[in-house]
């Protein structure tokens, strides 16, 4: 591996860690437009950065198997990780519901349709995200980093830039080493854009109670 490539890697790395560690302290609660702009400008570094990070960075990292196996199997896998942890989130939901209305209120936090909704325009924000964590922070940390060691760094800082949301960023923490496990492993975005919509919106609805179209909605008048 050449010393120039590590040495370009960890100032942009060091670049970035400054400039989150600014926005978080400067931006402590933020909007969602604030979120959706961030997010945009880090796509559009991203994409411009796009051909070196597939033919410099991830080039040294080749997939061990055909995309058809990969695709079958990371799937699966996040599935298996997925519908326990929303069964487990169902359950929780209705234990709240119950506490504050009975049966009637847990079953009503579980049915709220917005749900269905909300799930799709979560996905391609979650794609988004898997996307920045997964395609251009992982291979760095991987070129820099013992593989655990840069999928347990990809995951922790995935959860760190839900703060100050403590809560969800506890949460996000271990799905976000999972994810990151996944893709290190079998390189496929899909299966872990779906299962982070999947347990994002209803960690919102279930666990937390929140109704995601109605803050969208509130936020954008």
């Amino acid at each position: 591996m050449e010393p120039s490539l590590k040495r370009r890697l960890l100032t942009e790395l060091l670049v970035l860690g400054v400039l989150t560690t600014i926005f978080l302290a400067v931006f402590p609660k933020r909007s969602i437009y604030i979120d959706g702009l961030l997010a945009l400008f880090a796509l559009s570094l991203i994409a411009s950065n796009a051909r070196f990070t597939r033919h410099s960075v991830w080039v040294q990292f080749p997939a061990r198997d055909d995309l058809r196996t990969r695709s079958r199997r990371s799937y699966t896998l996040a599935g298996i990780f997925t519908i326990p942890v929303i069964l487990a989130f169902a359950a929780t939901g209705l234990a709240l519901g119950y506490r504050e209305l009975g049966w009637q209120g847990g079953w009503a936090r579980l049915a709220n349709w917005h749900l269905a909704l909300a799930f799709l325009l979560y996905l391609p924000w979650a794609l988004l995200q898997q996307f920045i964590f997964q395609f251009y922070l992982l291979g760095r940390f991987l070129t820099l980093l013992p593989t655990p060691v840069a999928v347990f760094f990809t995951g922790i800082t995935y959860s760190l830039v839900h703060l100050p949301e403590v809560g969800i960023a506890l949460a996000a923490a271990p799905a976000g080493i999972f994810w990151t496990f996944l893709y290190c492993r079998d390189r496929v975005l899909l299966p872990l854009g779906l299962s982070h919509a999947l347990l994002g919106s209803t960690f919102y609805y279930w666990v937390y109670g929140r109704d995601l179209l109605m803050v969208w909605k509130e936020v954008l008048q």
